[in-house]
């Protein structure tokens, strides 16, 4: 059973709406084109299935974050569930918007959430894209009664105009690091500062001569299993859930990162996860082992995939959902808004001004499930 084994008994529950668009969409052959108005269906509980796939490789020869197979990993239950928007022009696709539904107690609680800000949410040919995305979005708010869309600068104009149909706000977020690479690694080093060249140079020359390996290509089912066992003693502590989530994700992509640091003794000692995308790599996950602060362990493996990205010629590393010192201090941010968009209904208003006033004194981790419900300021 693989990682994505969850998602494998959603495939019998397709919303019935649905099942005529996909039951003549089984291959992507040219067909002659359908006149007529666009329609969306939403898929709350669906696996991979060839219909979809097929619609993307049509689009895209190598979809990478855009395949269902990725799209479903990232879905991490319980807590959220598949939330697909499936526009169509009579019995074709024409584009596909990746979302997902916040689900508590097992109940989904009709709040939909999309995150597009690496444009790994809407699946459709660039002509088509404004349209699926304006069909899309009243769909999903017919479906829910919060929709929030994390998306990038230059898509806010398409949804300002859907202001009529919702309670519309957009505030500006700060979400995945943008790490440039030049062409060598010494030029990266000399484009730091002093402060952190000398700890990158330290601290690497430090574990080399400890004895500690470098690995810079792990068997994904051993890195898998070395990152559950070192999960306890990760230095920035993640859960089960989410560790699980990243390493869905990894599977489902073909070029994967899988690295590591291993100490002498045989243990490893620091993880890092993630995959390559067209010419960017993706750094998802990384566990540290938090017994040994004092080699910086973070930094070593940092400095070391660096290195091996540089020499792959790779441009940009991203760090998923951003990153700590020093990576954080010269890496870039693209701007991203979260668009809040809010059903008019006096009703709801009324439960998230309750939302807002509760999350003031609200413990950490229950004010972070009510950001869901009211606008983060």
């Amino acid at each position: 059973m693989g990682i994505l084994s969850w998602a494998r008994p959603l495939s019998n529950n397709f919303d019935v709406g649905l099942r005529r668009h996909l039951a003549l969409n089984d291959a992507v052959a040219p067909t002659p084109p359908v006149i007529g108005p666009l329609s969306a269906a939403i898929v709350s509980r669906a696996d991979s299935t060839p219909h979809f796939a097929a619609f993307v490789r049509s689009i895209h020869a190598e979809p990478g974050m855009l395949a269902p197979d990725f799209f479903l990993a990232s879905v991490s239950p319980p807590g959220w569930k598949p939330a697909i928007a499936v526009v169509s022009r009579g019995p074709q696709i024409v584009g596909l918007v990746y979302c997902k539904e916040r689900v508590v107690a097992g109940v989904g609680i009709r709040v939909v959430f999309g995150d597009d800000s690496l444009g790994a949410m809407v699946v459709a040919r660039p002509d088509d894209i404004e349209s699926v995305i304006r069909v899309s979005t009243s769909a999903l708010l017919k479906h829910a009664i919060a929709l929030r869309l994390l998306v990038r600068a230059d898509q806010l104009p398409c949804f300002r105009d859907l202001e009529g149909n919702a309670e519309v706000s957009f505030d500006k977020r700060r979400h995945h690091a943008h790490l440039a690479l030049p062409n060598t690694y010494q030029e990266f080093l000399a484009k730091r500062g002093p402060h952190t060249r000398r700890n990158f140079r330290y601290y690497r020359r430090r574990s080399e001569f400890a004895g500690t390996q470098f690995v810079p290509k792990i068997n994904f089912r051993e890195f898998s299993s070395a990152c559950r066992n070192l999960l306890s003693k990760s230095a920035h502590q993640k859960s089960k859930r989410s560790l699980e989530a990243h390493l869905a994700m990894i599977e489902a992509m073909p070029l994967q990162i899988a690295m590591g640091l291993k100490h002498s003794n045989g243990k490893w000692i620091g993880l890092a996860g993630g995959w390559f995308a067209g010419d960017r790599a993706f750094l998802v996950t990384q566990l540290n082992d938090c017994t040994r602060t004092r080699e910086s362990v973070s930094l070593v493996l940092r400095a070391y995939m660096i290195e091996a990205l540089i020499s792959r010629r790779c441009p940009e590393l991203v760090f998923w959902e951003g990153s700590s010192a020093p990576i954080t201090t010269f890496a870039n941010y693209v701007d991203v808004f979260m668009a809040h968009f809010d059903v008019l209904s006096l009703r709801w208003r009324l439960v998230r001004r309750t939302c807002a006033a509760i999350r003031k004194l609200a413990p950490a981790n229950f004010s972070k499930f009510l950001v869901w419900f009211v606008r983060d300021s």
